[in-house]
């Protein structure tokens, strides 16, 4: 028999047990009377080259998932094992500062809102070349070649660099922000709804710009977002979040078509389709989101579910593989059939 010769993806990133508690505190003397569990018992991996699309309602987590990987939020518990650039992997969840430290040079953030992250007091030369600063990378004349070199990588003139962010519309000005998450030329990009906040026309220039950018300097990215169309234009793999906890973990293709968690399918369901001759059954989800802070006893999300059963109520169920790299948590995960959606041929969003 034949050897295949392709080889395996390599693990960027691997998230094992990762939680996320914020002490709930009252009185006088503040006594911690209770947590908001707002990352509770995640687990998930990229591979080197791809997109992991996070998404999930306002409040499931996403974020502080995201800012615990760059340890801007400091994780309560759990790994989170980055493969450096010698090939060394390390717990970013247990480094020291001093390490961290070198470590952000390979793990940079885009954030969602392009007018508030930029400083207005600052030129585009201060601003992109700041983490060159902070990292005592060159000299003045070496940082503004990497800031002119930035700027043309994400579409931009370079004699821009003099000018302040009040003079770039919307679009332009989250292109500064993706030269900045470049300058330090990382391996890993988490973008934060980086589109979000943008016109739709404009979301897709983005989007494409983050695509080419991939593909030409062989980053990888954690996208996160809510918007479904988005996540399905962009990402190899798709991880679906419910109140702090991971309920899906696919291929983009599986997924949308084959999702295997109730949640999943209703979250699908939601999303408008671009065809108008397109007649897809609306699942509306009874009851409230569940409280973080006091989740019910077994699944989170059984309160909501029609196909829960008593095993549901009372046995949190584990994200289990139940076929090549798709992951579920769901105690009927295997027998039940879902409805999705077709992936669009298109180039374009949506």
């Amino acid at each position: 028999m034949v050897e295949s010769t392709q080889q395996a993806p390599k693990r960027l990133l691997d998230v094992t047990d990762l939680r996320k508690y914020f002490p709930i505190k009252k009185g006088f003397l503040r006594k911690q009377v209770g947590a908001i569990r707002a990352v509770d018992d995640v687990s998930f991996f990229i591979n080197e080259g791809e997109t992991l699309g996070l998404v999930g309602e306002s409040g499931c987590g996403k974020t502080t998932t995201s800012r615990c990987i760059l340890r801007a939020v400091e994780p309560t518990s759990g790994q989170i094992m980055f493969r450096s650039t010698i090939g060394e992997e390390v717990d970013v969840a247990k480094l020291p500062s001093s390490q961290l430290r070198l470590l952000r040079r390979e793990m940079q953030m885009i954030f969602q809102d392009p007018f508030s992250s930029l400083n207005p007091r600052m030129t585009l030369l201060d601003i992109v070349g700041e983490p060159l600063t902070n990292h005592n990378i060159g000299n003045r004349s070496e940082r503004e070649d990497r800031v002119a070199d930035a700027l043309k990588l994400v579409g931009l003139r370079p004699e821009f660099m003099r000018r302040f962010p009040h003079a770039f519309s919307g679009g332009q000005r989250q292109r500064i922000g993706i030269a900045r998450a470049l300058v330090l030329r990382p391996r890993l990009i988490v973008a934060d709804e980086p589109v979000s906040a943008l016109d739709v026309s404009v979301q897709a220039q983005v989007l494409n710009l983050m695509l080419d950018l991939q593909e030409e300097l062989d980053l990888t990215y954690l996208f996160v977002a809510h918007d479904l169309s988005v996540v399905k234009h962009i990402s190899d793999r798709v991880a679906v979040m419910y109140v702090g906890k991971m309920v899906e973990v696919a291929t983009s293709e599986e997924l949308f078509a084959q999702p295997k968690h109730p949640y999943t399918s209703a979250l699908l369901s939601s999303n408008p389709q671009p065809d108008p001759r397109t007649r897809s059954e609306r699942v509306v989800l009874q009851g409230e989101v569940a409280n973080p802070a006091d989740p019910p006893l077994g699944c989170y999300f059984n309160p909501r579910c029609s196909y829960a059963t008593d095993v549901c109520r009372s046995q949190p169920p584990q994200l289990t593989e139940i076929s090549p790299n798709h992951f579920v948590s769901c105690h009927r995960a295997e027998e039940l059939e879902l409805p999705g959606v077709a992936m669009a041929k298109a180039d374009g969003i949506g």
